[in-house]
């Protein structure tokens, strides 16, 4: 028999259930009142001495301030502040900068170059690309870049050279180069030139696949060279990513996609915790042992694309122990053009250690005696120690199959 509950008894229930709700509220509420409150509050503190420093240098600054650059000179070190060295500001020059090149179309002069100590600390020029603006000029390999636009390299950075000499087709830049102990000044101007980011050969059984960079046509050149060497029957893929410190995350996701099997091939671990997929591969697969080989000079997309191939493809790596920049960034653009590109995650292989600030470790260790690590470029697949030892460990891979 079922019993019935009075009215006064109902309402009872009701005052208490809207009761608990209600403190639940209040509770809920209050907590996010207060880290409100706390946010609040430390903001002020913020904004407080932003405003205390502004008023001891505008009553006591030796001459007129420029606000233009001390706005942009604040944004800057707000950036700075959070102590990532992948984060940074960019103005409105520079991000527009930016998307041209992550876009393919921020171009360099069509050659390649080292800082050489045999070449008083000039940039010795080691390959020149078909139709580049070098090569319209007739610099060769082994001339010298001795001054950017007026400014000796002797004592700039390489990377500072590669952005001096990179610019949007059309552009121009002035350079002074040694060709024959002769010294040269000239123009040039940027225009697109042939640059394939993936070359390849044959030697014995083995393919030999070298990624100098990542970009969106990387993967169809991969795809073209895998499907090469496999109809030339190799038993084994040994893929150069050695001083390849490209950023196109997509583009060597893009590529690794050639060669792995179905499944998730990155997660990212973002500021609430949460491990997401982040990247995948659909069922095409490569048929035989591939040996990834790495040095210091392997970061970023690079040191992904090492990553995906070691968890989901299980390949093996030589070399020496990558750059470990496995962190994720993301461009933000201001309303007034500027922007702050920030690093938004964390890369989570899928069953290795998150290699952020350590590095990818390799199988097989094989270091270059300095000679060797200093003159790099003179090296051939038949003189490089650690292609020659990426070959032996392909050749037991294969064995082993």
């Amino acid at each position: 028999m079922k019993k019935k509950i009075s009215l006064s008894m109902a309402i009872t229930v009701m005052f208490v259930a809207m009761t608990v709700t209600f403190c639940i509220t209040m509770i809920i509420s209050s907590r996010l009142f207060e880290a409100k409150v706390e946010s609040v509050n430390e903001k002020e503190v913020m904004y407080d001495k932003i405003s205390d420093i502004d008023q001891a240098v505008r009553q006591n600054f030796y001459t007129a301030v420029d606000d233009t650059q001390l706005l942009e000179s604040m944004a800057a070190g707000y950036v700075a502040g959070l102590g990532d060295g992948e984060s940074e500001y960019l103005s409105a020059a520079q991000v527009t900068e930016y998307q041209q090149m992550m876009d393919g179309k921020i171009i360099g002069i069509g050659a390649d170059f080292v800082k050489s100590r045999e070449d008083s600390g000039y940039m010795k020029i080691y390959r020149v690309y078909t139709d580049s603006p070098a090569d319209v000029q007739g610099i060769v390999a082994n001339d010298t870049i001795t001054a950017i636009n007026g400014q000796s390299t002797i004592n700039m950075s390489l990377e500072t050279a590669q952005e001096m000499l990179s610019g949007v087709s059309g552009e121009t830049v002035d350079i002074t180069y040694l060709h024959e102990g002769t010294e040269t000044q000239a123009t040039l101007t940027h225009k697109a030139y042939d640059a394939p980011s993936v070359s390849y050969s044959v030697h014995d059984s083995i393919g030999y696949i070298k990624i100098a960079g990542f970009s969106a046509k990387t993967a169809s050149e991969l795809d073209y060279a895998t499907n090469n060497l496999i109809s030339q029957g190799v038993k084994a893929l040994a893929i150069d990513l050695r001083n390849n410190a490209d950023k196109d995350f997509d583009s060597a996701a893009a590529a690794a996609d050639v060669l792995l099997k179905e499944g998730t091939t990155m997660y990212a671990v973002y500021n609430d915790g949460e491990r997401k997929v982040l990247y995948t591969s659909d069922k095409n697969a490569v048929s035989v042992p591939v040996v990834v080989i790495t040095n210091s000079g392997t970061g970023y997309a690079a040191e992904m694309f090492a990553s995906m191939m070691k968890d989901t493809g299980g390949a093996k790596t030589v070399g020496t122990t990558t750059m470990g920049k496995g962190t994720l960034q993301k461009l933000f653009r201001l309303p007034d053009g500027s922007g702050v590109k920030i690093t938004v995650a964390t890369l989570s292989p899928v069953s290795s250690a998150v290699y952020n600030g350590t590095g990818i470790a390799p199988d097989y260790e094989k270091v270059l005696e300095t000679a060797q690590e200093q003159n790099f470029y003179a090296l051939t697949v038949e003189t490089d120690p650690q292609i020659q030892r990426a070959f032996e460990v392909a050749n037991n891979l294969a064995g082993n199959q």
